[in-house]
């Protein structure tokens, strides 16, 4: 097979931009229930911390070699003193933060007795950005797009996007930038009118398409209402492709003027935390994007991609080398197949 793309990987600049935070995991035992309250008390061993939000999918990008920069919003705090300080040891190209007052630095804090989740606490405020902070954000964008090959907007639904903010897509459009989108189903799906591609999971999508929620895992393998989502997207949004994620179903994608759904499986071994595996997903698949893959190959690999971190406990992040490796068995293994270079 051919991965020269894994070479060309150093030579591309992607543009992050969204909420970001701290995940903080507090790692312990559980032999007991509180006297207070029918809870489990968890006697914690060890605490860790990891970027969180758009960081890690900044964090997957820089990972695999890609220049990045990342632009978000950050609380006048000491936790987003220590965000920045991970950013940096991060190894992200360039990192702006707009300090908002009005708001916390997200952090996430998650309590795992015996590796399985306990419960989690969020430190967050969700409201829209002021606007001139908005503004600046938007000034902001529109200046670092031209020095890059792309840009990926994370939508977690903490108040950074809105009209304002996401006016700059037309700015994009005029350099020939292309967006990805990584949506959140509390936003209007008229929000991402004129992006390139978005790439909800199922439970995004049926609330971004306004179809009743609870059914997903059967929705997955059904290509008739999947296909129904995916046009809905592409009707409303005039985006180039639809692309929704759908667990241990694989993904499916839809393009524009396309009468058929494309369906990859997926490639995940075992499955131990899907967190933050929508972030490697979207990484991969813009970065293969502006490499010139075809959707059928970004698709494939960011599956590939998904596969190695979801196997891990927390939102991890994939190296090129454990990417080519994987990419190696599952062609030897006749799972994918890769377009010879002409």
């Amino acid at each position: 097979m051919d991965l020269a793309f894994l070479k060309e990987i150093p030579k591309t600049h992607l543009l992050v931009a969204g909420e970001v935070g701290i995940d903080e995991y507090l790692w312990g035992d559980c032999r007991r229930i509180s006297p207070e309250a029918p809870v489990p008390v968890v006697e914690v061993e060890s605490q860790s911390f990891k970027l969180g939000l758009a960081a890690n999918v900044a964090q997957n990008l820089v990972s695999l070699g890609a220049k990045t920069t990342l632009l978000s919003i950050k609380g006048a705090d000491s936790d987003g003193i220590k965000l920045e300080g991970m950013l940096k040891e991060a190894g992200i190209s360039k990192i702006e933060c707009v300090e908002d007052e009005s708001r916390p630095t997200l952090r996430k804090v998650r309590v795992l007795a015996q590796k399985q989740h306990v419960v989690r606490v969020d430190y967050e405020k969700s409201h829209p950005l002021e606007s001139k902070l908005a503004k600046r954000f938007v000034e902001r964008i529109c200046d670092l797009l031209p020095s890059v090959d792309g840009m990926i907007v994370q939508d977690y639904g903490k108040g950074i996007w809105n009209r304002e903010t996401m006016s700059f897509v037309q700015h994009a459009k005029a350099h020939k930038k292309p967006v990805f989108v990584d949506p959140s189903r509390i936003s209007p799906l008229e929000l991402y009118k004129d992006v390139t591609l978005l790439t909800p999971n199922i439970a995004e999508a049926e609330t971004l398409c306004g179809m009743p929620n609870g059914k997903s895992r059967k929705v997955g393998k059904d290509d008739e209402t999947l296909w129904k989502m995916a046009k809905r997207i592409l009707e409303v949004t005039h985006c180039e492709h639809s692309i929704i994620t759908c667990g241990e179903w694989g993904m499916i994608s839809v393009s524009k003027g396309e009468g058929r759904l494309n369906r990859i499986p997926t490639f995940a071994r075992e499955v131990f935390d899907v967190t933050g595996a929508g972030d490697t997903v979207i990484a991969v698949l813009s970065l293969m994007h502006v490499l010139g893959s075809s959707l059928s190959e970004c698709m494939q690999v960011a599956n590939a991609a998904a596969g190695i971190v979801v196997g891990r406990i927390g939102a991890s992040c994939v190296t090129q080398t454990e990417l080519e490796v994987e990419l190696e068995r599952l062609v030897k293994n006749g799972l994918i197949q890769f377009q010879k270079p002409t």
